[in-house]
């Protein structure tokens, strides 16, 4: 059965294949419990590899993995042939989602301006860190550097226009090399 490839959303990454019965750990991005479920299909995707639909047959939680069984994968070398991929489901599964909040795959590849519109780079991961999320920027140059997930910085996202607009403040953005050449300080040896 082949999913709707305009609306699958990355919903597992660190595929790993565990046991001897063909058993995989991956780690789920959702803080939802219960977000892959019994008869689920899912897409296997791996650059280089070919997009298998996979059925799953069973799912155990266990601290922050899950360990799902597939219809498909009867055998721990079936398994390992999943090893490195990424799993997708399709997005409208997904839970319904607070007001001002985004999954990730909704902001990745946003166009990040400031205030007065200029492109400052394009948001290239999510970062989950303790108190608040973390946006990697990827500036023209090809620099990168966060920015805090925060309403003093994110002042708005709009998925129609594909814009994050954001308000910097001094020390931000990462400094531009000075064009002009350091001088060197050589060591003076004191005679004698």
């Amino acid at each position: 059965m082949a999913l709707p490839a305009d609306n699958l959303v990355c919903i597992g990454v660190g595929v790993r294949a565990h046991g001897i019965r063909g058993e995989i750990r991956v780690g789920i991005l959702s803080e939802l419990p219960g977000r892959v479920k019994k008869g689920m299909t899912l897409e296997w995707r791996r650059p280089g590899h070919e997009t298998c639909a996979l059925t799953v047959s069973g799912v155990r939680e266990r601290a922050e993995k899950v360990f799902l069984r597939f219809n498909e994968i009867p055998d721990r070398t079936a398994a390992e042939a999943l090893n490195g991929g990424k799993l997708w489901g399709v997005g409208d599964t997904a839970p319904e989602l607070e007001e001002d909040a985004y999954f990730h795959h909704q902001i990745l590849g946003l166009d990040v301006v400031d205030e007065g519109g200029v492109s400052i780079g394009e948001l290239v991961a999510v970062m989950e860190m303790g108190a608040h999320d973390n946006y990697e920027i990827r500036q023209p140059s090809g620099v990168t550097f966060l920015l805090p997930a925060v309403a003093e910085f994110i002042l708005d996202i709009d998925l129609d226009a594909g814009q994050m607009v954001v308000r910097l403040i001094p020390g931000l953005l990462p400094e531009k090399e000075s064009d002009t050449p350091k001088k060197s300080r050589r060591k003076r040896r004191r005679a004698g």
